[in-house]
């Protein structure tokens, strides 16, 4: 069956209010900052404002916790760097390391699991079969993004950095690239709604490792001692299939 890539109801209602996306209850007192960049279809910005899965997630996590949520559109190292200052208070779709650890206080229970992929221009799949392969190719990645650690710590290899995935894709169809890296349930969704499956194509070399996503707090942030609370609303939202019904609307059923 066809994936469907509707919106879930509250992410059309979250995009028609505008760049700011106040959710909460008329009484919450808190108000959070929430850096955001476009990473479909769990964070996608429109002329409108922000959908997605991560805002569905959070939509219902902020009424639990009776809190509003100002979502700000930020580059993703930029959102990291400001998570560090403590100019923001949270993000979301973040792969643990413990660099980051530092400064973000992460959810207990990561909210989505994905995998990391090498992908091809269609036809070149065989091109790369094992990591050494990658010594003779230019691969792209986002920049400030992590990945699996042997390939964030190789600096032998030609890799070219880009703010987001779709240039990366861009790069790749135009043959600009040999290959570029990411995580299928973000990049396969990218492909089949920009309809590059006839020109792109997973690599047949996988690293085998598994990303979990998670929501984070900023440690400099005031809300962070409500840490615990987030923890108990984020595991039940996964444990209820809240998590997985939301995303139904974006992968469909058969993902």
């Amino acid at each position: 069956m066809r994936a469907r890539f509707t919106l879930a109801p509250l992410s059309r209602l979250c995009a028609a209010v505008g760049m700011i996306f106040w959710i909460a209850s008329a009484s919450a007192e808190q108000v959070l900052i929430m850096g955001m960049d476009d990473w479909p279809p769990f964070r996608m910005s429109t002329e409108n404002g922000f959908s997605g899965l991560d805002l569905d997630v959070m939509a219902e996590a902020a009424r639990r916790l009776d809190i509003e949520i100002d979502t700000q559109r930020y580059p993703w190292g930029r959102s990291l760097k400001s998570m560090e200052n403590g100019s923001i208070d949270l993000m979301s779709g973040l792969a643990y390391r413990e660099a980051r650890a530092r400064y973000i206080l992460y959810t207990d229970t990561p909210y989505y699991s994905c995998s990391t992929v090498f992908y091809t221009s269609a036809g070149k799949a065989s091109s790369l079969t094992v990591y050494e392969d990658l010594a003779q190719m230019s691969v792209g990645y986002v920049l400030h993004s992590a990945y699996f650690p042997r390939f964030d710590q190789d600096e032998a290899l030609n890799k070219i950095g880009m703010a987001e995935e779709i240039s990366l894709l861009e790069m790749l169809k135009n043959k600009r690239l040999d290959a570029i890296i990411g995580t299928d349930c973000q990049i396969d969704y990218q492909i089949r709604s920009e309809e590059l499956g006839g020109v792109i194509e997973k690599a047949d070399y996988r690293p085998g490792n598994q990303v979990d996503l998670y929501f984070g707090i900023s440690r400099k942030s005031d809300f962070a001692d409500r840490v615990d609370e987030v923890n108990a609303v984020i595991a039940e939202l996964v444990e209820n299939g809240f998590v997985a019904d939301a995303a139904e609307a974006y992968y469909g059923s058969d993902n």
